[in-house]
Formats: C-alpha cells, sequence, structure tokens
C-alpha cells in the first residue's frame, strides 16, 4: 500500500484538508438543505453554509461547559446572524433577490424571521452531532 506513505496520506492528515472538508460538507449541505426546502438556491448560500459549519465545529471544540441544546440555540443564533449578514448583503447591496420573508410573521426586515430561526436551532443540533461523527472519522 505505496499510497498510505505517500503524499495523498500525508495531504488526508493535515489539517488543512480537514478544514477544506468541513468547508466543503457546509457549502453543500447548506445548498441542498435550500434545494430541498425551496427548489432552488444561490451561490453564495454555499458560503453561508461553509461559515456556519466553521462557527458552529469551533463553538462545539472551545465551549465545553455548554450542554448540546445550550450549543444549539447558540448555533441557531450564529446561521440566524449569518443569514441576516448575507441577506443585507445579497438582497439588499446586490439586488440579488434571493430569499424574502416579509410575508412570515415576526421577521426582521425580510431576512430573518422566528420561524427559521427556531428551524435553524433543531439544524444546529443535528449539525452538531454530524460534526462530531466527522471529527472522530477525520
Amino acid at each position: 500500500m505505496r499510497w498510505q506513505n505517500g503524499i495523498y496520506w500525508q495531504l488526508a492528515a493535515t489539517r488543512g484538508f480537514s478544514e477544506l472538508l468541513l468547508g466543503l460538507f457546509g457549502a453543500l449541505g447548506y445548498g441542498l438543505l435550500e434545494i430541498f426546502w425551496r427548489g432552488c438556491t444561490h451561490w453564495s448560500m454555499l458560503l453561508a453554509g461553509a461559515f456556519c459549519v466553521f462557527a458552529i465545529d469551533h463553538l462545539d471544540r472551545t465551549c465545553g461547559g455548554i450542554g448540546d441544546w445550550g450549543k444549539a440555540c447558540l448555533g441557531g443564533l450564529i446561521i440566524t446572524m449569518v443569514e441576516l449578514t448575507f441577506g443585507v448583503v445579497f438582497n439588499f447591496w446586490a439586488r440579488a433577490g434571493v430569499w424574502d420573508y416579509s410575508a412570515l410573521p415576526f421577521n426582521f426586515q425580510g431576512q430573518i424571521c422566528l420561524y427559521y430561526a427556531l428551524l435553524w436551532v433543531v439544524i444546529a443540533k443535528i449539525l452538531l452531532n454530524l460534526l462530531r461523527w466527522l471529527r472522530r472519522g477525520l
């Protein structure tokens, strides 16, 4: 098994490669979730997904004293704030019209709403478990 001692094995063992896989996981996961939920996505959501996964992974690794649901609530808040930030940039400034929650109750400027903020908490809890599983494998 020559490849185990070669460059590919060394690359796979590096933190950079693990980070690359983590970013791809977040980008593809967020994009696919949007396609499943809304039927379409925007390239900016791939960036948002990668950023959310990095942030939630960092939260999980550094905040050991917080329980899983506490981390899920913080993760949901992270995702909601990323959604607000990307909404301001891509929906307001770039006028890309990626989404509009104006028709939903308890929305803020049509960019975030309570319904999705609560849904993000549940998704963050699932994501925490997936990230731990991936971390054990990487």
